[in-house]
């Protein structure tokens, strides 16, 4: 799977839209399907097998784990921003498309976290406070590496061109 189908890149004439969680889909129905088979070992091995205390303790773990990858489907997958050059604004589509800034206010930064850091963007003085992701985490592994320079060219590069903003070369 190539960057632009991992990130469901589009460019067209007047827009640039992408999905940074989009890669996920394909892992979170895995684990949705490993969740369902889950529950019917659960249901037809374990009903009878276990107490009514442990069965309802390992029924709240899957409720629970169940709860957090449906809510990934639904809520983090779906995320596309748009990058709109007629307009100048930059926008955030869930389920319904909400302006988050214009061109100009926006600028882009390596956010550095516990070991992985991703390229974010946000407004100018306050993009500490409020910020979005817009690619995966990377690290500094040798694959990790080639998927950010691919990144970089094949998503960043023709987002900050559309912007106007230059590409700071960085050494990680």
């Amino acid at each position: 799977m190539n960057i632009t189908d991992r990130y469901k890149f589009e460019e067209n004439g007047s827009e640039i839209s992408f999905m940074p969680n989009y890669n996920l889909l394909r892992t979170l129905v895995w684990w949705l399907a490993l969740g369902v088979i889950a529950l019917m070992g659960i249901l037809y091995y374990f009903m009878d097998k276990m107490s009514g205390a442990n069965f309802k303790i390992v029924f709240g773990i899957w409720i629970i784990y169940m709860i957090y990858i449906l809510f990934d489907l639904v809520f983090r997958v779906p995320v596309k921003y748009i990058f709109d050059k007629s307009q100048k604004c930059i926008y955030k589509k869930r389920f319904i498309a909400t302006k988050i800034m214009d061109f100009d206010e926006m600028i882009y930064f390596i956010s550095d976290e516990s070991g992985g850091y991703h390229y974010a963007i946000g407004k100018k003085r306050n993009q500490f406070v409020k910020n979005y992701r817009i690619s995966n985490y990377f690290s500094g592994s040798k694959a990790s590496i080639r998927r950010e320079e691919e990144y970089i060219k094949e998503i960043l590069g023709p987002v900050l061109i559309a912007v106007g903003i230059p590409l700071v070369e960085t050494q990680q």
